[in-house]
């Protein structure tokens, strides 16, 4: 009772178009690219048009629910809810960290504040050991990418070292930390 007197219920407006901040996404090879987000104006149901404002991208609400822990489905998301969204997305880069993804039917939708571009301080060339693995090298950037926006990279090509990927971070601690996990999880 001490709780719920104490700590007020999260802000929002269920009846104003709906908007939400993507805080996190994973990529998921059936489904594409699944935001996490909280809910802060508005609501989503399942089959809904939306798009993403930074990256002026439209797509549907395949699937939404709750984290609890596992992902569970359920019939709406409403303002002041934490959750996730189904983009159906292939390219793991358009949903970013940061972001708000609103209806598509409204378009003078406020990007919720103090989204920016990175911008990479420090750059390394990434180049597989076989020509053969550039592909999954570029595959593991793009969902490495998913979680960590301040992560940029582009094709790159050295006459000693073949094609691989110039990759820009934020520093060179930034850089350690994505060349481990590219070790660890993606081989």
């Amino acid at each position: 009772e001490v709780i719920v007197k104490k700590i007020p219920p999260p802000p929002g407006d269920s009846a104003k178009p709906f908007r939400a901040l993507i805080f996190d996404s994973v990529y998921d090879l059936f489904q594409g690219a699944i935001a996490y987000v909280r809910v802060v104006d508005g609501n989503v149901a399942r089959q809904e048009s939306l798009r993403l404002i930074a990256s002026a991208f439209h797509t549907k609400s395949y699937e939404i629910g709750v984290l609890k822990p596992e992902r569970t489905p359920v019939e709406m998301l409403s303002a002041g809810d934490i959750g996730y969204i189904t983009t159906g997305i292939k390219q793991a880069m358009i949903v970013r960290v940061g972001d708000t993804i609103a209806t598509a039917r409204v378009f003078e939708i406020e990007p919720l504040p103090g989204y920016q571009e990175p911008k990479p301080m420090v750059f390394a060339g990434f180049y597989p050991l076989d020509a053969k693995e550039l592909a999954l090298l570029q595959d593991a950037l793009q969902k490495l990418k998913l979680n960590d926006a301040a992560l940029t990279f582009e094709p790159a090509r050295q006459e000693a070292l073949g094609q691989g990927f110039r990759v820009g971070c934020l520093g060179a601690l930034h850089l350690e930390i994505v060349k481990e996990r590219l070790k660890r999880e993606f081989n």
